[in-house]
């Protein structure tokens, strides 16, 4: 039996640099992509420009599902809307329901699917209850950049060891 939190992939990057190609190789052709902290600040109203690129150049490739546990749904609808991408908000995760239920939509086998978020205890969790791949990503700050310090993953990586 594998762990809950258990990441696949991580990649240390933030979610721009993330390879299209080795998603491919992966087998990967859907994503449930996480939005705070995944593709812009919880601060900020403003997508980066390089998440915005990468966002169509995946589309490309790739089915693209948001997936939020931000209860405003007006945020992650004017997200979505601007991306042009499918979403569910107040997704509950960890909990199972409201993924399973954007996964549905998107008619792919679960091996062909991944979860990309910068939470262990949420997107990570709930990808492995899910049976789908996980791949964690660095948080972006307001600045669209990376964060240098992310004291919330170090103390996820501190608890996921006795989760394990």
């Amino acid at each position: 039996m594998s762990s809950i939190v258990k990441v696949d992939w991580d990649s240390k990057l933030p979610i721009y640099k993330i390879s299209h190609l080795k998603l491919q190789n992966e087998g990967i052709k859907s994503l449930l992509i996480d939005v705070d902290g995944t593709l812009l600040s919880r601060q900020s109203k403003i997508i980066p420009i390089n998440v915005k690129n990468w966002i169509k150049k995946s589309k490309k490739f790739f089915t693209l599902y948001l997936i939020s546990n931000n209860p405003s749904n007006e945020r992650i609808r004017k997200i979505a809307k601007e991306l042009d991408i499918r979403y569910k908000s107040n997704a509950l995760k960890p909990r199972k329901k409201i993924t399973l239920d954007a996964i549905s939509e998107m008619n792919e086998d679960l091996k062909n699917i991944a979860i990309i978020g910068d939470r262990i205890l949420t997107d990570i969790i709930v990808g492995n209850r899910c049976n789908i791949q996980t791949i964690l990503v660095k948080r972006l700050s307001k600045n669209g950049l990376p964060i240098k310090l992310n004291l919330t993953l170090i103390l996820e990586k501190i608890i996921s060891i006795f989760l394990k």
